[in-house]
């Protein structure tokens, strides 16, 4: 079991590592992240294809599940769903980053990516690298990753560009 298993507040958000029983609630924010922020960038197609990966229920539950996931409750609001969630696997990889649309624009994402990060740092990690959206790259590149590759390539068989980024 990770470090701060049963949780540790900062500020108004209780962060903790995620546990199977939290994979549905998860996959709900994905998918809200999806229809609510997805259009702003994205066709019709490719918020649906987006939507879509969290409601494959084993490969969602892997996605998560395989990495060092850590989710965000906010401490104001008792019983409310995650607020947000981010994990990161074995060689630095940030495999996820997600935060509820109520809820972005307050650090929130930042608080996530910077303790996941600690988090691996701690495990003996020392360089990270994301692919990332146009969403989560500006949280990305404060938190110091820099943009080393831009791909156009399919995902859920609908063609996304994305962003490789890489911290030292």
């Amino acid at each position: 079991m990770n470090p701060g298993a049963q949780g540790q507040l900062m500020g108004r958000w209780l962060l903790r590592p995620v546990q199977p029983a939290d994979v549905p609630a998860l996959a709900d924010l994905y998918a809200e992240c999806a229809r609510v922020l997805g259009p702003a960038v994205y066709s019709a197609e490719q918020v649906a294809a987006w939507e879509g990966f969290g409601r494959n229920t084993a490969d969602f539950s892997r996605y998560v599940m395989d990495a060092d996931s850590w989710l965000a409750m906010d401490a104001d609001e008792p019983g409310a769903p995650p607020a947000g969630f981010c994990g990161a696997g074995h060689g630095g990889e940030v495999h996820s980053l997600y935060v509820r649309p109520r809820h972005t624009r307050l650090g929130l994402g930042r608080l996530l990516l910077d303790h996941v990060l600690a988090q691996a740092a701690a495990r003996g990690e020392s360089r990270f690298a994301a692919w990332v959206t146009p969403f989560s790259r500006p949280v990305f590149a404060r938190a110091g990753f820099r943009l080393v590759q831009t791909v156009s390539a399919p995902y859920q068989g609908v063609v996304f560009e994305r962003y490789r980024v890489e911290r030292p």
